[in-house]
């Protein structure tokens, strides 16, 4: 069996989880810890979003701060995950990646760990929404970071185009449908654009990637599901920020809105998931809301901390 190794992040460990092969060949998911100082079997597991990974330093402390131990998961062909025989971030289903999650939780469940809170972001709030809903004691509690509950595009595009395109999924899965996405947000990020953080931009790029058909069908479908209702049951906390933002210059004023996703897309949907949901705005919160700047963050820890220190002991 494979032991912890140290990670790339100094103080973080490393676990590779050799998974069953898929489509593309051999698959891994990397589970990444950092266990407290102090005795504790509280853990919480954070799930990153799409061409994303592991890398929030500063959030791992805050939860290790209110005595939890932190583990990550770098989701299958993402981050510290990718292999040579992958096409990088691709899916054909969001229950591919169910199976990382059983092995995480399994592996966090065996250290000791008997309170288990997943933290998720954006593609990964969708993921492991979906995925309390089949596994619904898989976790105590669910708290949410601008989760993907909808595309952020027009009426005529989501019903009409993305179902279109879709159809194609089947017989050419891995050809290119182009996503449209803006450099803006990344670039608000990253300390060499406009950004204060530091982080692999081959794992997290800036430059604008394109999906496979297969991936938008699975996020089709992922949506779908969520607009028939979830039966979550665990409490459900929902984070967003107070605005979204498009504009085809660059403003300063994007340090301070969602630039990916839709905020009132984001409430709305969120009351699909379950029935104990607390949704809240964050005023001047970016796309990752541990992301945004120094105030706007403060408050993000500040709610959720006061919100599991009452659903929670």
């Amino acid at each position: 069996m494979n032991s912890y190794k140290p990670d790339i992040l100094k103080g973080f460990e490393l676990l590779a989880i050799e998974m069953p092969k898929d489509y593309e060949g051999k698959v891994v998911c990397t589970l990444i810890r950092k266990r407290n100082a102090q005795s504790s079997e509280r853990a919480v597991l954070y799930v990153h979003g799409f061409l994303d990974y592991f890398f929030q330093k500063e959030m791992a402390d805050k939860f290790i701060e209110q005595g939890y131990n932190f583990y990550a998961l770098d989701l299958r062909k993402c981050g510290r995950s990718i292999l040579p025989n992958q096409k990088p971030y691709n899916l054909r289903k969001i229950e591919e990646y169910f199976a990382d999650l059983d092995a995480a939780i399994a592996q966090i469940k065996e250290e000791n760990n008997n309170k288990l809170v997943i933290f998720a972001h954006s593609t990964g709030g969708l993921t492991t929404s979906l995925y309390l809903d089949k596994h619904k004691d898989a976790s105590n509690a669910l708290a949410l970071n601008s989760p993907f509950l909808e595309m952020n595009k027009s009426w005529m595009i989501r019903k009409i185009g993305i179902p279109f395109v879709t159809l194609f999924a089947g017989l050419f899965p891995n050809l290119a449908a182009n996503s449209n996405f803006s450099t803006f947000y990344e670039q608000s990020l990253h300390k060499t654009a406009k950004g204060e953080w530091d982080y692999n931009l081959e794992w997290k790029p800036i430059a604008a990637k394109m999906v496979t058909l297969s991936w938008l069908n699975g996020i089709h479908k992922a949506h779908k599901a969520i607009k028939q209702g979830l039966n979550i049951q665990c409490p459900v906390l929902v984070l967003s920020s107070n605005k979204s933002m498009k504009r085809h210059e660059w403003t300063d004023a994007f340090h301070h809105a969602d630039l990916v996703l839709s905020v009132d897309q984001i409430q709305r949907y969120a009351d699909k998931l379950g029935k104990n949901v607390i949704k809240q705005k964050i005023e001047g919160g970016k796309h990752d809301l541990v992301l945004s700047e120094k105030p706007m963050r403060e408050k993000v820890y500040e709610i959720i901390f006061s919100w599991l220190s009452k659903i929670t002991t």
